[in-house]
């Protein structure tokens, strides 16, 4: 049996850009299923819950050695509008990995908050201010599929230990 060190979550607040970016590095591999999304209008709030990679504990972050996951909360107060592209909303059971979250200029001092994800899907978040809370929930596993597992499956490879 595998022994998960368990060590106290992660919890972020972004208010910049530059803290976005920290967040999209924690978040980088991160799945989550469409169904694990919501958007309510009247909070002017965007949620999710992802199952990340705690590479942040890795001694070779290269390696997949012994990585753990955890569950985690992302929270964006302050939305005024989603939006999406190549993403069916009904297909609530698609699993979705995520690259990177990407920031850009909107009109009228909104900001473009873009959850962009393995394969062509995006969400853009427009808002008005950043105001984003990163938070590990549930206790830590053993990774079910690893990005090693990911990229050797890709590219037909045995995957890297």
């Amino acid at each position: 049996m595998i022994e998960v060190e368990e060590r106290e979550g992660v919890r972020l607040r972004a208010e910049d850009v530059e803290d976005l970016a920290v967040m999209a590095a924690l978040l980088q591999d991160g799945r989550v299923a469409l169904r694990e999304m919501a958007y309510d209008p009247e909070e002017r709030r965007f949620i999710a819950a992802f199952i990340r990679y705690r590479r942040e504990l890795q001694d070779d972050p290269t390696s997949c050695a012994g990585l753990t996951e955890i569950g985690v909360a992302l929270r964006f107060d302050c939305i005024a509008q989603v939006k999406h592209r190549n993403l069916d909303p009904d297909d609530l059971e698609r699993q979705l990995t995520l690259l990177t979250i990407a920031t850009e200029p909107g009109e009228r001092q909104l900001f473009h908050i873009d959850l962009v994800f393995e394969g062509g899907p995006e969400i853009q978040l427009r808002t008005d201010c950043i105001d984003v809370l990163l938070e590990d929930f549930g206790k830590p596993r053993p990774c079910r599929v690893s990005p090693c597992d990911h990229f050797a499956n890709e590219f037909g490879l045995g995957a890297k230990a």
